[in-house]
Parts: structure tokens; C-alpha cells; sequence
């Protein structure tokens, strides 16, 4: 409360004060990645981020906009799925690997022989649909998955460190051409295989007065195992090593921290408006220090805040 004793203004707003915040949100920020590091499934990233999704969500706004969706190439997420080891290996978030490997280098090399391609990147998003979302939020990404001239599309979603900061990569690459389309094989019927039995005639018998008739046993047909048609190459697609990233710690890092600092903004607002009803009733006279100024301030902060997004696109 605003006194004598602490200058007519709260103990909160002063300088020494604000030291203690920035000291504090220190400690905060060193706790969490050493309890991230130690306890991952306790503290850390929230991510769901499926290949079927995102290939429902791509196909959506195409149709959205009048085009045919897309098939899933199994070479082209072959080429994504390089596209990422590469860029966590050489730890680099471009289009172009320091070495000079361009996109269409990984789309080569995985055997696709394309007339058109693209590639779309994302990293640090947790649902699948903030991924399409934010790719259609950006001009260029969006002019890639509603591209007329795209046939087929591949997906790789990989999770691993890139430039000292856990991340999830996403690698979208599009293409219309020769290349490989990942169809399902005609599935071979399999019947099961009886083994042979030979039945001979039973005698008729006639039971006499006070006679037993002896029990006859039929053999019975061996049991055979029934062989499982083969996976489609689709599914193999969709079930590999780069087709899900999906983590559900039991407290998610950003939501934590954004919390944290809300309750934060909240507190310095409300001893911003009590010290300001204090100070009006008292009329107490100040020389700096506008309260409504300040509160304005942390409340576009607040806005922004709520507002920011992790994810980045490239």
C-alpha cells in the first residue's frame, strides 16, 4: 500500500522490486529445463502432430478451393523424411543445407522424377491442424498446398534437438510427375489348405437283443493357420518412424510458462489499480509515475501474449 514509509508508492512498483521479478523469472526459466531434462514425461512439450492428419487437413482446403486432393507418395515422404535427418545432422532451419543440398537434391535422390515440386517446413507446433492452420496463414506456404499443378504430397515428422532447442520438425514436400505412386497391390486370396483324410464305409450294423455297438471314431481335418493378407504400401507409409510425433507429458511447458506469466501481468495490474485508488483517495501528488499508463501497457502486453504462437515456418 502507498505510505510515508515507502515513498507513497507500493513496495511492488519500486525498482528493487522489479530486480527481484527478473531474478525470479531466472530461477523459473533454470527449474524448468533442468526438471524438462530429468523428468521428461513430468515437464515438457505437449505434441500430436499425425501424418493422416495432416494429409486430411492439406486435402481439406484444396477441395476448399476447387482442386483435387492429393495422393501420399510414399518416395516423396521418403525425401522429407531425409530432408529432416539432414537438417538436425548439419543443425540448420532453411530450405538449403550449408552444404549446398537443395529440396529437390532429397526428391532425386529418394528416386521421384518430378516435372514440379515444393516443400513446406514448420517446427515447434503441437496439433496437426496448428500446422496446416499456419501454413495457409502465410501467403507462400498457402500458394504450395493450393498449387493446381501438385499430384502427390509426402510427410516426415521428426523430433530431435535443432540449435540447442528441443523441436518437432515438419517437412511437406510436393510433387507432379513420374514418380512412384504409393497404391495398394492387388490382394492375393489365400485359402486354407485341408489336410486329406480317408473315410472309409462304415458297416451297417444291426444291434441284436442284449448286443453293444462299438464306437466308430471319424478322423477329424487338421487345423491350418490362416496367412494375413500384406499391408498396403499407404499403411506402411503412414506407420513408419516419421509418421507421428505424439508426447503428453503432464505438464506442457508453454502452457505453464504462458500461465505463469499472466498470473504475473494480473498481479502488477491489480497493485497498478489498487495503488491508483489509494493515491486518488488520498490525493497524494506525484511527479512521475502514470498508473493508467502502466495498466494500458501490461494489458497489450496481456493481449500479445495470448496472442503469440511457438510455431515458425520457413
Amino acid at each position: 500500500m502507498p505510505h510515508h514509509s515507502n515513498n507513497h508508492r507500493a513496495k511492488a512498483l519500486h525498482i528493487d522490486s522489479l530486480l527481484c521479478y527478473v531474478f525470479l523469472f531466472a530461477i523459473l526459466n533454470f527449474g524448468i529445463r533442468i526438471i524438462h531434462r530429468e523428468f521428461p514425461s513430468v515437464l515438457g512439450y505437449a505434441t500430436d502432430i499425425r501424418v493422416d492428419a495432416l494429409l486430411a487437413g492439406t486435402n481439406a482446403e484444396r477441395v476448399n478451393n476447387g482442386l483435387s486432393p492429393l495422393r501420399l507418395n510414399g518416395t516423396l515422404s521418403q525425401a522429407a523424411a531425409a530432408k529432416a535427418q539432414d537438417m538436425f545432422a548439419n543443425n540448420y532451419w532453411a530450405h538449403n543445407s550449408p552444404q549446398g543440398k537443395t529440396p529437390w537434391s532429397f526428391i532425386v535422390n529418394s528416386g521421384y522424377k518430378y516435372t514440379i515440386a515444393g516443400e513446406n517446413l514448420a517446427k515447434n507446433f503441437s496439433t496437426s491442424g496448428g500446422v496446416v492452420s499456419a501454413w495457409m496463414a502465410s501467403p507462400s506456404h498457402r500458394e504450395n498446398i493450393v498449387k493446381s499443378g501438385y499430384q502427390d504430397v509426402g510427410f516426415a515428422i521428426v523430433n530431435g534437438v535443432l540449435n540447442g532447442e528441443e523441436t518437432t520438425l515438419v517437412v511437406q514436400m510436393f510433387g507432379a510427375g513420374s514418380g512412384p505412386i504409393a497404391e495398394a497391390p492387388p490382394v492375393k486370396t489365400v485359402v486354407p489348405e485341408v489336410a486329406a483324410v480317408e473315410v472309409k464305409p462304415i458297416p451297417e450294423v444291426v444291434p441284436q437283443l442284449g448286443e453293444e455297438i462299438e464306437e466308430v471314431i471319424v478322423p477329424t481335418a487338421k487345423p491350418v493357420d490362416v496367412v494375413a493378407a500384406p499391408v498396403s504400401p499407404v499403411s506402411a507409409v503412414l506407420s513408419n518412424a516419421f509418421s507421428s510425433v505424439t508426447k503428453t507429458p503432464m505438464f506442457n511447458i508453454p502452457t505453464v510458462t504462458r500461465d505463469i506469466a499472466f498470473m504475473f501481468i494480473g498481479l502488477i495490474i491489480g497493485v497498478l489499480v489498487l495503488d491508483g485508488l489509494v493515491v486518488s483517495r488520498k490525493k497524494i501528488v506525484r511527479i512521475a509515475g502514470h498508473n493508467i499508463a502502466h495498466i494500458l501497457f501490461f494489458l497489450t502486453f496481456f493481449v500479445a501474449l495470448s496472442m503469440v504462437q511457438r510455431g515458425a515456418l520457413l
